[in-house]
Protein backbone atom coordinates (compact mmCIF):
# COMPACT_ATOMS: atom_id res chain seq x y z
CA UNK A 1 0.00 0.00 0.00
CA UNK A 2 1.70 3.50 -0.81
CA UNK A 3 1.87 6.10 1.67
CA UNK A 4 -0.25 8.21 -0.26
CA UNK A 5 -2.92 5.78 -0.40
CA UNK A 6 -3.37 3.91 2.87
CA UNK A 7 -4.35 6.91 4.51
CA UNK A 8 -7.19 7.45 2.39
CA UNK A 9 -8.22 3.88 3.24
CA UNK A 10 -7.63 4.16 6.69
CA UNK A 11 -10.47 6.93 6.14
CA UNK A 12 -13.09 4.93 4.18
CA UNK A 13 -12.65 2.10 6.49
CA UNK A 14 -14.14 4.50 9.21
CA UNK A 15 -16.87 5.83 7.13
CA UNK A 16 -18.01 1.75 6.60
CA UNK A 17 -17.67 1.61 10.48
CA UNK A 18 -19.86 4.67 11.20
CA UNK A 19 -22.63 2.93 9.16
CA UNK A 20 -22.47 0.17 10.81
CA UNK A 21 -22.42 1.91 14.22
CA UNK A 22 -25.46 3.50 13.16
CA UNK A 23 -27.14 0.56 12.18
CA UNK A 24 -26.63 -1.05 14.92
CA UNK A 25 -27.99 1.62 17.19
CA UNK A 26 -30.93 1.48 15.61
CA UNK A 27 -31.61 -2.00 15.92
CA UNK A 28 -34.69 -2.73 17.64
CA UNK A 29 -33.76 -6.31 18.70
CA UNK A 30 -31.09 -7.93 20.76
CA UNK A 31 -30.73 -4.71 22.28
CA UNK A 32 -27.96 -6.25 25.23
CA UNK A 33 -26.21 -7.85 22.50
CA UNK A 34 -26.01 -4.80 20.03
CA UNK A 35 -25.13 -2.14 22.77
CA UNK A 36 -22.06 -4.33 23.46
CA UNK A 37 -21.67 -4.65 19.71
CA UNK A 38 -22.05 -0.74 19.59
CA UNK A 39 -19.25 -0.33 22.08
CA UNK A 40 -17.22 -2.20 20.21
CA UNK A 41 -17.80 -1.08 17.31
CA UNK A 42 -17.15 2.66 18.53
CA UNK A 43 -14.05 1.45 20.31
CA UNK A 44 -12.49 0.21 16.92
CA UNK A 45 -13.10 3.76 15.42
CA UNK A 46 -11.27 5.70 18.16
CA UNK A 47 -8.44 3.54 17.19
CA UNK A 48 -8.55 4.17 13.84
CA UNK A 49 -8.85 7.72 14.22
CA UNK A 50 -5.91 7.58 16.62
CA UNK A 51 -3.79 5.61 13.89
CA UNK A 52 -4.79 8.28 11.53
CA UNK A 53 -3.33 11.07 13.76
CA UNK A 54 -0.25 8.60 14.84
CA UNK A 55 1.58 7.68 11.79
CA UNK A 56 3.57 10.16 9.50
CA UNK A 57 4.14 9.34 5.88
CA UNK A 58 7.36 8.73 6.03
CA UNK A 59 9.52 5.33 6.12
CA UNK A 60 6.70 3.07 7.75
CA UNK A 61 6.31 -0.56 7.91
CA UNK A 62 3.07 -0.50 6.78
CA UNK A 63 2.08 -4.39 6.71
CA UNK A 64 0.12 -3.99 10.17
CA UNK A 65 -1.85 -1.35 8.80
CA UNK A 66 -2.62 -3.40 5.40
CA UNK A 67 -3.75 -6.68 7.25
CA UNK A 68 -5.49 -4.79 10.13
CA UNK A 69 -7.23 -2.66 7.52
CA UNK A 70 -8.35 -6.39 5.57
CA UNK A 71 -9.81 -7.69 8.58
CA UNK A 72 -11.79 -4.87 10.43
CA UNK A 73 -13.20 -4.17 7.02
CA UNK A 74 -14.41 -7.87 7.40
CA UNK A 75 -15.62 -7.32 11.15
CA UNK A 76 -17.61 -4.31 10.12
CA UNK A 77 -19.27 -6.19 6.89
CA UNK A 78 -19.93 -9.49 9.73
CA UNK A 79 -21.35 -6.79 12.14
CA UNK A 80 -23.53 -5.38 9.59
CA UNK A 81 -25.07 -8.41 8.59
CA UNK A 82 -25.71 -9.82 11.87
CA UNK A 83 -27.66 -6.14 12.63
CA UNK A 84 -29.69 -6.72 9.38
CA UNK A 85 -30.98 -10.15 10.69
CA UNK A 86 -31.95 -8.78 13.59
CA UNK A 87 -34.29 -6.36 12.02
CA UNK A 88 -36.77 -9.44 10.72
CA UNK A 89 -39.57 -10.44 13.53
CA UNK A 90 -40.84 -13.28 11.57
CA UNK A 91 -40.79 -17.00 12.23
CA UNK A 92 -37.48 -17.73 10.68
CA UNK A 93 -36.40 -15.18 12.86
CA UNK A 94 -37.43 -16.56 15.99
CA UNK A 95 -36.28 -19.93 14.81
CA UNK A 96 -32.78 -18.48 14.21
CA UNK A 97 -32.75 -16.31 17.02
CA UNK A 98 -30.66 -18.83 18.99
CA UNK A 99 -28.12 -18.62 16.47
CA UNK A 100 -28.09 -14.88 15.84
CA UNK A 101 -27.38 -15.44 19.87
CA UNK A 102 -24.06 -17.74 19.08
CA UNK A 103 -23.02 -15.26 16.01
CA UNK A 104 -22.70 -11.60 18.50
CA UNK A 105 -20.79 -14.00 20.73
CA UNK A 106 -18.71 -14.99 18.13
CA UNK A 107 -17.84 -11.80 16.79
CA UNK A 108 -17.84 -10.30 20.38
CA UNK A 109 -14.48 -12.60 20.96
CA UNK A 110 -12.77 -11.40 17.32
CA UNK A 111 -14.03 -7.94 18.32
CA UNK A 112 -12.22 -8.32 21.64
CA UNK A 113 -8.82 -9.65 19.80
CA UNK A 114 -8.65 -7.08 17.21
CA UNK A 115 -9.24 -3.79 19.50
CA UNK A 116 -6.23 -5.20 21.34
CA UNK A 117 -4.19 -5.78 18.31
CA UNK A 118 -5.34 -2.24 17.24
CA UNK A 119 -4.41 -0.98 20.51
CA UNK A 120 -0.72 -2.29 19.85
CA UNK A 121 -0.40 -1.41 16.45
CA UNK A 122 -1.50 2.31 17.44
CA UNK A 123 1.44 1.96 20.09
CA UNK A 124 3.86 0.99 17.47
CA UNK A 125 3.26 3.84 14.80
CA UNK A 126 3.73 6.32 18.36
CA UNK A 127 7.57 7.64 17.92
CA UNK A 128 7.81 7.45 21.78
CA UNK A 129 6.97 3.97 22.21
CA UNK A 130 8.84 2.54 19.43
CA UNK A 131 11.14 -0.01 20.02
CA UNK A 132 9.08 -0.58 23.51
CA UNK A 133 6.46 -3.16 21.91
CA UNK A 134 9.24 -5.56 21.86
CA UNK A 135 8.31 -6.36 25.97
CA UNK A 136 5.16 -7.80 25.05
CA UNK A 137 6.09 -9.72 22.50
CA UNK A 138 5.78 -12.99 23.64
CA UNK A 139 2.09 -12.46 25.17
CA UNK A 140 1.16 -11.99 21.42
CA UNK A 141 0.01 -14.48 18.33
CA UNK A 142 2.94 -15.15 16.16
CA UNK A 143 1.85 -13.03 13.31
CA UNK A 144 1.70 -9.77 15.71
CA UNK A 145 4.99 -10.70 17.43
CA UNK A 146 6.78 -10.78 13.46
CA UNK A 147 4.99 -7.85 13.12
CA UNK A 148 6.16 -6.11 16.27
CA UNK A 149 10.09 -7.09 15.70
CA UNK A 150 9.91 -6.04 11.76
CA UNK A 151 8.31 -2.52 12.75
CA UNK A 152 10.74 -2.04 15.73
CA UNK A 153 13.64 -2.69 12.81
CA UNK A 154 12.19 -0.45 10.92
CA UNK A 155 11.15 2.59 12.56
CA UNK A 156 13.10 1.40 16.23
CA UNK A 157 13.61 5.17 18.08
CA UNK A 158 17.49 4.06 18.63
CA UNK A 159 19.90 1.73 16.90
CA UNK A 160 19.90 -0.36 20.23
CA UNK A 161 16.38 -1.40 20.00
CA UNK A 162 16.31 -2.21 16.18
CA UNK A 163 19.44 -4.44 17.06
CA UNK A 164 17.24 -6.34 19.43
CA UNK A 165 14.05 -6.37 17.62
CA UNK A 166 16.37 -8.12 14.72
CA UNK A 167 18.00 -10.84 17.31
CA UNK A 168 14.48 -11.15 18.89
CA UNK A 169 12.95 -12.39 15.17
CA UNK A 170 16.15 -15.21 14.99
CA UNK A 171 14.98 -16.22 18.56
CA UNK A 172 11.81 -16.60 17.31
CA UNK A 173 12.82 -18.37 14.12
CA UNK A 174 15.55 -20.69 16.50
CA UNK A 175 12.18 -21.52 18.81
CA UNK A 176 9.92 -22.51 16.31
CA UNK A 177 9.95 -23.11 12.63
CA UNK A 178 6.50 -21.45 11.46
CA UNK A 179 8.01 -17.85 12.57
CA UNK A 180 10.48 -18.61 9.10
CA UNK A 181 7.72 -18.70 6.86
CA UNK A 182 6.06 -15.68 8.96
CA UNK A 183 8.61 -13.18 8.68
CA UNK A 184 9.67 -14.07 5.10
CA UNK A 185 5.44 -13.37 4.52
CA UNK A 186 5.45 -10.36 6.22
CA UNK A 187 8.68 -8.71 4.96
CA UNK A 188 11.20 -9.21 7.33
CA UNK A 189 13.86 -9.86 4.59
CA UNK A 190 13.64 -6.46 2.98
CA UNK A 191 13.41 -4.76 6.50
CA UNK A 192 17.08 -6.82 7.34
CA UNK A 193 18.22 -6.38 4.02
CA UNK A 194 18.18 -2.75 4.28
CA UNK A 195 19.68 -2.47 7.83
CA UNK A 196 22.19 -4.46 6.07
CA UNK A 197 23.32 -2.38 3.41
CA UNK A 198 22.65 0.77 6.00
CA UNK A 199 26.03 2.60 7.50
CA UNK A 200 25.47 1.72 10.72
CA UNK A 201 27.83 -0.24 13.46
CA UNK A 202 29.33 -3.81 12.78
CA UNK A 203 27.19 -5.28 15.50
CA UNK A 204 23.70 -4.44 13.63
CA UNK A 205 25.55 -6.15 10.14
CA UNK A 206 26.38 -9.21 11.80
CA UNK A 207 22.75 -9.70 13.67
CA UNK A 208 21.00 -9.05 10.64
CA UNK A 209 23.65 -11.01 8.68
CA UNK A 210 23.41 -13.92 11.39
CA UNK A 211 18.83 -13.89 11.10
CA UNK A 212 19.00 -13.85 7.09
CA UNK A 213 21.45 -17.11 7.05
CA UNK A 214 18.46 -18.63 9.44
CA UNK A 215 15.81 -17.69 6.95
CA UNK A 216 17.55 -18.06 4.04
CA UNK A 217 16.66 -22.08 4.56
CA UNK A 218 12.89 -21.28 3.78
CA UNK A 219 14.19 -19.58 0.20
CA UNK A 220 14.43 -22.36 -1.82
CA UNK A 221 15.71 -20.27 -4.81
CA UNK A 222 18.66 -18.76 -2.80
CA UNK A 223 17.49 -15.45 -3.41
CA UNK A 224 18.69 -13.92 0.22
CA UNK A 225 22.16 -16.03 0.56
CA UNK A 226 22.84 -14.67 -3.32
CA UNK A 227 21.77 -10.66 -2.02
CA UNK A 228 23.83 -11.10 0.57
CA UNK A 229 26.59 -11.98 -0.25
CA UNK A 230 26.64 -9.43 -4.14
CA UNK A 231 26.53 -6.72 -0.66
CA UNK A 232 29.91 -8.28 0.52
CA UNK A 233 31.29 -8.31 -2.93
CA UNK A 234 30.39 -5.13 -3.35
CA UNK A 235 31.80 -3.96 -0.16
CA UNK A 236 34.94 -5.89 -0.98
CA UNK A 237 35.89 -4.33 -3.86
CA UNK A 238 39.08 -2.16 -4.10
CA UNK A 239 36.72 0.97 -5.03
CA UNK A 240 35.25 0.52 -1.61
CA UNK A 241 37.03 2.41 1.58
CA UNK A 242 39.17 0.58 3.75
CA UNK A 243 36.77 0.86 6.51
CA UNK A 244 33.79 -0.98 5.01
CA UNK A 245 36.09 -3.40 3.46
CA UNK A 246 37.17 -4.50 6.92
CA UNK A 247 33.61 -4.48 8.33
CA UNK A 248 32.35 -6.68 5.12
CA UNK A 249 35.18 -9.02 6.04
CA UNK A 250 34.38 -8.99 9.71
CA UNK A 251 30.73 -9.95 8.85
CA UNK A 252 31.73 -13.07 6.46
CA UNK A 253 33.83 -14.10 9.66
CA UNK A 254 30.95 -14.10 11.76
CA UNK A 255 28.60 -15.88 9.37
CA UNK A 256 31.31 -18.41 8.62
CA UNK A 257 31.18 -19.16 11.79
CA UNK A 258 27.84 -19.09 13.21
CA UNK A 259 26.05 -20.33 10.14
CA UNK A 260 28.39 -23.21 8.58
CA UNK A 261 26.16 -24.09 6.13
CA UNK A 262 26.14 -20.91 4.26
CA UNK A 263 29.95 -20.82 3.56
CA UNK A 264 29.58 -23.53 1.13
CA UNK A 265 27.77 -21.57 -1.50
CA UNK A 266 29.47 -21.41 -4.97
CA UNK A 267 29.13 -17.31 -4.75
CA UNK A 268 31.00 -17.39 -1.65
CA UNK A 269 33.78 -19.92 -3.22
CA UNK A 270 34.15 -17.78 -6.85
CA UNK A 271 34.32 -14.58 -5.37
CA UNK A 272 34.32 -13.70 -1.77
CA UNK A 273 37.74 -15.87 -0.88
CA UNK A 274 39.58 -14.45 -3.93
CA UNK A 275 38.86 -10.88 -3.34
CA UNK A 276 39.55 -11.69 0.49
CA UNK A 277 42.42 -12.61 -0.45
CA UNK A 278 43.50 -9.92 -2.87
CA UNK A 279 42.93 -7.46 0.00
CA UNK A 280 45.47 -9.97 2.12
CA UNK A 281 48.13 -9.70 -0.36
CA UNK A 282 47.41 -6.01 -1.61
CA UNK A 283 50.64 -3.21 0.12
CA UNK A 284 47.52 -0.94 0.25
CA UNK A 285 45.98 -2.70 2.41
CA UNK A 286 45.94 -1.67 6.20
CA UNK A 287 47.23 -4.37 9.01
CA UNK A 288 43.80 -3.97 10.57
CA UNK A 289 42.40 -5.14 7.12
CA UNK A 290 44.94 -7.36 6.82
CA UNK A 291 43.84 -9.28 10.26
CA UNK A 292 39.74 -9.09 9.03
CA UNK A 293 40.57 -11.00 6.27
CA UNK A 294 42.76 -13.32 7.84
CA UNK A 295 40.10 -14.18 10.32
CA UNK A 296 37.33 -14.34 7.47
CA UNK A 297 39.60 -16.77 5.98
CA UNK A 298 40.24 -18.91 8.59
CA UNK A 299 36.40 -19.22 9.27
CA UNK A 300 35.74 -20.02 5.31
CA UNK A 301 38.31 -22.66 5.33
CA UNK A 302 37.10 -24.46 8.66
CA UNK A 303 35.58 -28.25 7.71
CA UNK A 304 35.43 -26.89 4.46
CA UNK A 305 37.16 -28.88 1.35
CA UNK A 306 36.04 -26.80 -1.35
CA UNK A 307 36.58 -23.63 0.31
CA UNK A 308 40.51 -25.07 1.06
CA UNK A 309 40.70 -26.02 -2.53
CA UNK A 310 39.74 -22.66 -3.58
CA UNK A 311 42.62 -21.15 -1.56
CA UNK A 312 45.16 -23.45 -2.57
CA UNK A 313 44.40 -22.75 -6.52
CA UNK A 314 44.45 -18.83 -5.54
CA UNK A 315 48.18 -17.78 -4.79
CA UNK A 316 46.73 -18.17 -1.23
CA UNK A 317 49.41 -20.40 0.25
CA UNK A 318 52.26 -18.22 -1.15
CA UNK A 319 50.54 -15.52 0.53
CA UNK A 320 50.11 -17.45 3.33
CA UNK A 321 53.61 -18.18 4.35
CA UNK A 322 54.98 -14.69 3.60
CA UNK A 323 53.07 -14.03 5.92
CA UNK A 324 53.70 -15.79 8.86
CA UNK A 325 57.35 -15.17 7.48
CA UNK A 326 57.56 -11.33 7.75
CA UNK A 327 54.00 -10.11 10.61
CA UNK A 328 53.90 -11.07 13.85
CA UNK A 329 50.84 -10.49 16.66
CA UNK A 330 47.49 -11.82 15.19
CA UNK A 331 47.71 -11.21 11.42
CA UNK A 332 50.66 -14.38 11.82
CA UNK A 333 48.44 -16.27 14.29
CA UNK A 334 45.69 -16.39 11.64
CA UNK A 335 47.38 -16.97 8.79
CA UNK A 336 48.91 -20.27 10.78
CA UNK A 337 45.58 -21.35 11.94
CA UNK A 338 44.40 -21.03 7.85
CA UNK A 339 47.54 -23.64 7.25
CA UNK A 340 46.11 -25.84 10.32
CA UNK A 341 42.36 -25.87 8.25
CA UNK A 342 44.10 -26.76 5.46
CA UNK A 343 46.45 -28.93 6.30
CA UNK A 344 43.53 -30.69 8.36
CA UNK A 345 41.28 -30.89 5.12
CA UNK A 346 44.20 -32.42 3.57
CA UNK A 347 44.76 -35.48 6.22
CA UNK A 348 41.32 -36.87 6.00
CA UNK A 349 41.14 -36.08 1.89
CA UNK A 350 43.85 -38.23 -0.15
CA UNK A 351 42.69 -36.34 -3.41
CA UNK A 352 43.08 -32.73 -1.78
CA UNK A 353 46.37 -33.92 -0.40
CA UNK A 354 47.97 -35.39 -3.16
CA UNK A 355 46.79 -32.18 -5.23
CA UNK A 356 47.97 -29.19 -2.96
CA UNK A 357 50.96 -30.81 -1.06
CA UNK A 358 52.95 -32.16 -4.45
CA UNK A 359 56.23 -32.29 -3.13
CA UNK A 360 57.21 -30.46 -6.64
CA UNK A 361 54.99 -27.74 -5.31
CA UNK A 362 56.95 -24.52 -4.50
CA UNK A 363 53.31 -23.59 -2.12
CA UNK A 364 53.72 -25.79 -0.20
CA UNK A 365 57.34 -25.91 0.70
CA UNK A 366 57.33 -22.47 1.47
CA UNK A 367 54.66 -22.84 3.75
CA UNK A 368 56.41 -26.03 5.32
CA UNK A 369 59.53 -24.34 5.78
CA UNK A 370 57.52 -21.71 7.68
CA UNK A 371 56.08 -23.95 10.09
CA UNK A 372 59.32 -25.67 10.86
CA UNK A 373 60.77 -22.56 11.19
CA UNK A 374 57.98 -21.69 13.63
CA UNK A 375 58.79 -24.77 15.63
CA UNK A 376 62.74 -24.86 15.97
CA UNK A 377 62.73 -20.85 16.75
CA UNK A 378 59.07 -19.45 17.94
CA UNK A 379 59.18 -20.28 21.85
CA UNK A 380 55.13 -19.13 21.75
CA UNK A 381 52.97 -22.17 22.58
CA UNK A 382 50.23 -20.08 20.72
CA UNK A 383 52.23 -20.95 17.42
CA UNK A 384 54.19 -23.91 17.64
CA UNK A 385 50.78 -26.14 18.65
CA UNK A 386 48.82 -25.40 15.48
CA UNK A 387 52.40 -25.79 13.16
CA UNK A 388 53.24 -29.26 15.29
CA UNK A 389 49.52 -30.35 14.47
CA UNK A 390 49.84 -28.91 10.64
CA UNK A 391 53.37 -31.34 10.16
CA UNK A 392 51.40 -33.97 11.42
CA UNK A 393 48.39 -33.72 9.18
CA UNK A 394 50.52 -34.09 6.79
CA UNK A 395 52.61 -36.76 7.82
CA UNK A 396 51.96 -38.95 4.93
CA UNK A 397 53.15 -36.72 2.42
CA UNK A 398 56.31 -36.81 3.23
CA UNK A 399 58.98 -39.17 1.62
CA UNK A 400 61.92 -41.08 3.45
CA UNK A 401 64.73 -39.12 2.60
CA UNK A 402 62.48 -35.42 4.69
CA UNK A 403 64.12 -36.16 7.58
CA UNK A 404 64.57 -32.79 8.47
CA UNK A 405 60.90 -32.59 9.59
CA UNK A 406 61.62 -35.05 12.06
CA UNK A 407 64.62 -33.77 13.88
CA UNK A 408 62.48 -30.64 15.15
CA UNK A 409 59.60 -32.50 16.80
CA UNK A 410 61.52 -34.78 18.45
CA UNK A 411 63.55 -31.88 20.03
CA UNK A 412 59.98 -30.68 21.11
CA UNK A 413 59.17 -33.53 22.93
CA UNK A 414 61.63 -32.41 25.89
CA UNK A 415 59.83 -29.30 25.39
CA UNK A 416 58.82 -27.58 29.25
CA UNK A 417 55.23 -26.58 27.97
CA UNK A 418 53.40 -30.23 28.00
CA UNK A 419 50.94 -28.83 25.10
CA UNK A 420 53.78 -28.47 22.98
CA UNK A 421 55.34 -31.55 24.31
CA UNK A 422 51.93 -33.28 23.74
CA UNK A 423 51.46 -32.18 20.33
CA UNK A 424 54.67 -33.56 19.08
CA UNK A 425 54.16 -36.88 20.59
CA UNK A 426 50.93 -36.94 18.60
CA UNK A 427 52.39 -35.71 15.59
CA UNK A 428 55.65 -38.06 15.72
CA UNK A 429 52.88 -40.99 16.17
CA UNK A 430 51.33 -40.42 12.89
CA UNK A 431 54.90 -40.52 11.29
CA UNK A 432 55.10 -44.14 12.09
CA UNK A 433 51.25 -45.61 12.72
CA UNK A 434 50.49 -48.41 10.30
CA UNK A 435 48.75 -46.42 7.87
CA UNK A 436 51.87 -44.40 7.26
CA UNK A 437 53.71 -46.50 4.38
CA UNK A 438 57.14 -45.35 5.33
CA UNK A 439 56.56 -45.64 8.69
CA UNK A 440 59.67 -48.17 9.22
CA UNK A 441 61.77 -45.29 8.10
CA UNK A 442 60.31 -42.61 9.93
CA UNK A 443 60.74 -44.70 12.70
CA UNK A 444 64.46 -45.19 12.34
CA UNK A 445 64.92 -41.49 11.83
CA UNK A 446 63.05 -40.88 15.67
CA UNK A 447 65.57 -43.16 16.99
CA UNK A 448 68.52 -41.74 15.35
CA UNK A 449 67.39 -38.56 16.79
CA UNK A 450 67.50 -39.78 20.20
CA UNK A 451 63.64 -40.00 20.89
CA UNK A 452 63.42 -42.60 22.74
CA UNK A 453 65.18 -41.04 26.24
CA UNK A 454 62.68 -38.35 25.58
CA UNK A 455 59.65 -40.47 25.17
CA UNK A 456 60.40 -42.23 28.00
CA UNK A 457 60.82 -39.04 30.25
CA UNK A 458 57.56 -37.53 29.12
CA UNK A 459 56.39 -41.07 29.87
CA UNK A 460 57.47 -40.89 33.61
CA UNK A 461 57.26 -36.87 34.30
CA UNK A 462 54.80 -35.77 31.91
CA UNK A 463 51.30 -34.82 32.00
CA UNK A 464 48.59 -37.42 32.29
CA UNK A 465 46.86 -36.31 29.28
CA UNK A 466 50.23 -36.64 27.19
CA UNK A 467 50.73 -40.36 28.39
CA UNK A 468 48.21 -42.43 25.83
CA UNK A 469 49.88 -40.75 22.68
CA UNK A 470 53.47 -41.30 24.19
CA UNK A 471 52.53 -44.93 25.10
CA UNK A 472 51.10 -44.84 21.43
CA UNK A 473 54.28 -43.87 19.67
CA UNK A 474 56.79 -46.24 21.87
CA UNK A 475 54.11 -49.30 20.55
CA UNK A 476 54.46 -48.36 17.01
CA UNK A 477 58.56 -47.52 17.35
CA UNK A 478 58.67 -51.31 18.60
CA UNK A 479 57.11 -52.65 15.61
CA UNK A 480 59.92 -52.86 13.95
CA UNK A 481 62.11 -55.37 15.60
CA UNK A 482 65.21 -52.71 14.42
CA UNK A 483 64.32 -50.81 17.30
CA UNK A 484 63.50 -53.40 20.03
CA UNK A 485 67.41 -53.00 21.10
CA UNK A 486 67.15 -49.14 21.64
CA UNK A 487 64.28 -50.17 23.35
CA UNK A 488 65.25 -52.12 25.61
CA UNK A 489 68.64 -50.79 26.50
CA UNK A 490 66.56 -47.47 27.51
CA UNK A 491 64.22 -49.59 29.75
CA UNK A 492 60.87 -48.87 27.74
CA UNK A 493 59.99 -52.98 28.82
CA UNK A 494 60.06 -51.49 32.51
CA UNK A 495 58.25 -47.95 32.17
CA UNK A 496 55.23 -49.45 30.33
CA UNK A 497 54.87 -52.36 32.96
CA UNK A 498 54.66 -49.85 35.42
CA UNK A 499 52.81 -47.17 33.85
CA UNK A 500 50.95 -48.47 31.29
CA UNK A 501 48.36 -49.38 33.72
CA UNK A 502 48.39 -46.81 35.63
CA UNK A 503 47.24 -44.74 32.27
CA UNK A 504 43.33 -44.27 32.05
CA UNK A 505 42.88 -44.85 28.51
CA UNK A 506 39.54 -44.50 26.48
CA UNK A 507 40.53 -46.57 23.66
CA UNK A 508 40.66 -50.68 23.83
CA UNK A 509 43.18 -50.72 20.91
CA UNK A 510 46.07 -49.17 22.89
CA UNK A 511 45.01 -51.53 25.67
CA UNK A 512 45.64 -53.95 23.32
CA UNK A 513 48.82 -52.36 21.40
CA UNK A 514 50.37 -51.70 24.98
CA UNK A 515 49.92 -55.30 25.80
CA UNK A 516 51.27 -56.38 22.25
CA UNK A 517 54.38 -54.21 22.50
CA UNK A 518 55.50 -55.15 26.18
CA UNK A 519 54.85 -58.71 24.94
CA UNK A 520 57.41 -58.64 22.22
CA UNK A 521 59.64 -56.57 24.22
CA UNK A 522 59.76 -59.81 26.44
CA UNK A 523 60.74 -61.68 23.75
CA UNK A 524 63.35 -59.65 22.67
CA UNK A 525 65.04 -59.69 25.71
CA UNK A 526 64.47 -63.14 26.63
CA UNK A 527 66.36 -63.53 22.94
CA UNK A 528 68.70 -61.00 23.93
CA UNK A 529 69.84 -62.54 27.20
CA UNK A 530 69.91 -66.12 25.69
CA UNK A 531 72.31 -65.23 22.90
CA UNK A 532 74.36 -62.69 26.06
CA UNK A 533 74.53 -65.98 28.21
CA UNK A 534 75.97 -67.68 24.94
CA UNK A 535 78.18 -65.58 24.17
CA UNK A 536 79.75 -65.63 27.97
CA UNK A 537 79.63 -69.78 28.01
CA UNK A 538 81.98 -69.95 24.62
CA UNK A 539 84.15 -67.06 26.24
CA UNK A 540 85.02 -68.78 29.47
CA UNK A 541 85.22 -71.68 27.53
CA UNK A 542 88.24 -70.28 24.92
CA UNK A 543 89.06 -69.19 28.25
CA UNK A 544 89.43 -72.10 30.09
CA UNK A 545 91.24 -73.80 26.54
CA UNK A 546 93.76 -71.43 26.37
CA UNK A 547 94.61 -71.81 29.79
CA UNK A 548 95.14 -75.89 29.76
CA UNK A 549 97.17 -75.13 26.67
CA UNK A 550 99.42 -72.30 28.74
CA UNK A 551 100.15 -74.91 31.51
CA UNK A 552 100.68 -77.73 29.55
CA UNK A 553 103.33 -75.51 27.49
CA UNK A 554 104.66 -74.23 30.75
CA UNK A 555 105.17 -77.89 32.35
CA UNK A 556 106.28 -78.99 28.68
CA UNK A 557 109.37 -76.14 29.06
CA UNK A 558 109.54 -76.87 32.57
CA UNK A 559 110.50 -80.87 32.40
CA UNK A 560 112.70 -80.01 29.09
CA UNK A 561 114.75 -77.10 31.59
CA UNK A 562 115.41 -79.32 33.93
CA UNK A 563 116.33 -82.29 31.94
CA UNK A 564 119.06 -80.13 29.99
CA UNK A 565 120.10 -79.15 33.82
CA UNK A 566 120.43 -82.72 34.56
CA UNK A 567 122.84 -83.29 31.88
CA UNK A 568 124.96 -80.76 32.46
CA UNK A 569 125.33 -81.64 35.77
CA UNK A 570 126.15 -85.68 35.20
CA UNK A 571 128.56 -84.89 32.82
CA UNK A 572 130.54 -82.53 34.77
CA UNK A 573 130.99 -85.26 37.30
CA UNK A 574 131.88 -87.77 34.48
Amino acid sequence: MALCSYAQQLFDLMQFGEHVSLAINESNSFKVECGELGKRARRLLELLCDLLITTAPTSLYLRPINCMVAKLKGHFEAAQLIVCNCKHRNLIWRLLASRIAAKFEELFHVLDASIGEMEWVVRLYEAQNRGGCLKTVDRMSPTVSVWSCIATVEMGSSLDDRIEAVNHLASLVRHKDEYKHIIVEEGGVDSLMKLLKENCSLVAHIAAANTLCLLANEDSEGTIMREMISTFIKSLSKTSPISKQKQAADLVASIAEHNPESKQHDLIRENIIWQLVILLSSEQSTLELKISCSKALWKLAQGSVSNCQTLTETKGMLCLAELVAKEQGELRYNCIMIIKEITSIAESDNGFRRSAFMSSSPAAKAVVDELLRVIKELDDTKLRVPAIKSIGSLARSFLAKQSRLIGPLVARLGNTDQDVAMEAAIALKKFVSTDNYLCSEHSKSIIEFEGVPLLLKLLISGDKNTHPHVLALICYLAQHDSNSNVLIKAEALTALQTIAPKVNTEYTELETLVLHTISKLQSNLTVEQQQTETGIKQFFCKTEQSSCCYYRRSIKASVQRAYRLSTRAVKKLG
